[in-house]
């Protein structure tokens, strides 16, 4: 996984990838790919049969479940409001304010620049109308 994660191909290149398994393992899969720790992946529930989990690629090259998921879907899931934040941050963050991919604290720059976050976010269509109204709410 580290591998694919960290190579450097052409962007223009899109593959699609599913993997079908146990909840568990797709749990194990999340918390390696976002870098959460035990007491994160401890509060979330396991996916119920047939149930799945969409990681979309976001604005700026991170992958990311806010993008296909509805942030009441990722509360039900157990994800806290800082994971949360994260996954919105991975789907929607600018450049500029990506510093690092490595579980927030980082992220904070992204929601405290209201200016900046919040024209990026709107100029990005409906899709983004949601999380823009969450973002609004927390501050």
């Amino acid at each position: 996984m580290e591998t694919n994660r960290l190579n450097n191909k052409n962007p223009s290149e899109e593959v699609n990838l599913i993997i079908v398994s146990h909840g568990l393992t797709i749990l194990l899969f999340l918390m390696k790919w976002f870098n959460w720790t035990v007491e994160q992946f401890d509060g979330l529930s396991n996916p119920k049969n047939c149930e799945h989990r969409v990681l979309q690629l976001g604005c700026n090259g991170e992958y990311s479940l806010a993008m296909d998921h509805k942030l009441e879907e990722l509360r039900a899931w157990g994800l806290s409001e800082e994971m949360i934040h994260d996954q919105i941050f991975r789907a929607y963050g600018t450049k500029n304010n990506l510093k690092s991919t490595i579980f927030l604290p980082k992220s904070d720059v992204f929601f405290d620049d209201k200016e900046n976050s919040n024209g990026f976010l709107e100029e990005n269509g409906s899709n983004t109308k949601r999380k823009l109204a969450y973002i609004n709410q927390k501050a």
